[in-house]
Order: C-alpha cells, then structure tokens, then sequence
C-alpha cells in the first residue's frame, strides 16, 4: 500500500493510450498517471476519468477533489474495483472496515500512524478526511463509473474491433476476500 497513487504531469497532455485507433465515448486530456502507468483523465463534462495500463476504462470521479480525498482515504482506485462489493451496503461495510484495519495495522507496524499520515495530507492538500466516510467515498466511485453517459474506449477495425474493459470488474481477488472474510463463492452469493 501507499499513500495516494497518482503523479500529476507538469501540464495537460493528449493521453497515452491513442495509438491503436482508439475512440472514447467522452474526449479525455490526460492530467496525471498512476504507478502503474495508467492515466487520470479530465472528461469533456468536466467529471474525472481513468484509463488503465491493463485496458482498463471508466469514470472514477466527479471532480478533482472527489478524485483526490478518494485517493486519500483508500489510495488507489483499484482496490475498490470489484463491482460484487457493491452489490450489498453490508459487503462494501465489511470491506471498508477490512482495508481501514488493515491500513493501520501496516502503517503501526513500520511505527507510524495511518490517520496523523492522512489527516497531515488532507491539511496540506485542504481536503477533509475522515476514515468513516470511506464506504461513502466508494460508493460515489462507483456510482461516477455507472452514470451514464459512460466512459467507454473502442479500438481497432470493423471485424477487430474491441471494447476496453471497465474499471469495476466481476474479478474478486484474494484481498476482498481477505478483507471481508468470505470465499469468492460466499460473495457472488451474497445477498441472493
């Protein structure tokens, strides 16, 4: 885990991912990239977006500064792509409460507190933090990467043609489970 993943380029840039004839469903300028090398994007209705080095593409935000107090409460937005933990508000509880634990217990074992790191970032930065927000903050994640109209990607030709995958995913990986102490099974069923 680290603090927030993002890295803001020294000014707007055409996005990176364009050379395999890509068309997205809203004009995208890249503002800042993640560790991984996918991109924050600024959307033409002003809202923020995110294409992934892994193909990865959606809506994550409304605006910067919900981007950025998401970022300082959870630290990446990847984390929170599981679209199943939506499905539920006791899931996404469950979850929240998991990675909020889970944060401290890393940050107490290396000697430092998680909430005077986050809340010294959020004064420097004049955004608000506040761990108990966090299923809220998620929630407008997803809810930013279900408005419509959505942030989608196309590319190549007539019978090659692809869509990107969105950012929220039917994948439930090893650390939603850990974090919510259930089986993949357990989540896919929950609620049903």
């Amino acid at each position: 885990m680290q603090e927030c993943d993002i890295l803001f380029y020294d000014q707007l840039k055409e996005v990176e991912f364009s050379q395999n004839n890509e068309v997205y469903s809203l004009s995208p300028i890249a503002f800042a990239k993640d560790g991984s090398g996918g991109e924050y994007v600024i959307l033409e209705d002003e809202s923020i977006g995110f294409i992934g080095s892994e193909g990865q593409v959606g809506r994550v935000a409304e605006s910067l500064d919900d981007l950025l107090t998401f970022l300082l409460h959870a630290g990446s937005i990847s984390d929170f792509s599981c679209r199943l933990l939506y499905q539920n508000m006791h899931l996404l509880t469950q979850f929240c409460k998991g990675f909020i634990d889970n944060a401290r217990e890393n940050y107490q074992s290396k000697g430092e507190d998680w909430d005077k790191v986050r809340t010294g970032l959020a004064q420097e930065l004049g955004l608000e933090f506040d761990p108990e927000k966090l299923q809220e903050l998620a929630l407008k994640l997803y809810q930013s990467a279900i408005r419509t109209p959505l942030f989608t990607c196309k590319y190549g030709h007539a019978e090659d043609e692809y869509v990107c995958d969105s950012i929220l995913s039917d994948i439930i990986g090893l650390w939603v489970s850990e974090l919510v102490g259930m089986s993949r099974e357990e989540i896919m069923n929950f609620g049903n």
